[in-house]
């Protein structure tokens, strides 16, 4: 019996189309709570026009960034940071069941008559 696939989110953070950094969420709120965190992390070296426009964002501006993730769509947030475009992206992804020793076993076991 197969079971349908589990869909976790990738989050990446990418530097100049460079990916720095990946993570794995579980559900849509936690990938936005990684994106918020990370790009807080960074919001004092980004340029003073997107600083303002993150603050909205932070403030009140993820609710599109909720629908699309909760509609199983892709979700970015691109700001320019000393020089260099950085960004914050999340799509979903299908998790593949990891099998155990136990299942391996079971499955796979030897039947003998005697």
């Amino acid at each position: 019996m197969r079971r349908p696939l589990r869909t976790a989110w990738r989050c990446e953070f990418t530097a100049d189309g460079l990916l720095v950094r990946a993570e794995h969420a579980a559900t849509p709120p936690q990938a936005l709570i990684w994106m918020r965190v990370s790009v807080r992390t960074l919001l004092s070296a980004f340029d003073a026009e997107d600083r303002d426009r993150t603050f909205r964002w932070l403030d009140h501006g993820q609710w599109e960034a909720v629908i699309r993730l909760r509609a199983g769509e892709p979700y970015a947030y691109t700001v320019r940071a000393g020089g260099r475009v950085v960004g914050w992206s999340t799509h979903p992804v299908s998790v593949l069941p990891v099998a155990t020793g136990a299942t391996v076993a079971r499955r796979w076991t030897v039947r003998c008559r005697t």
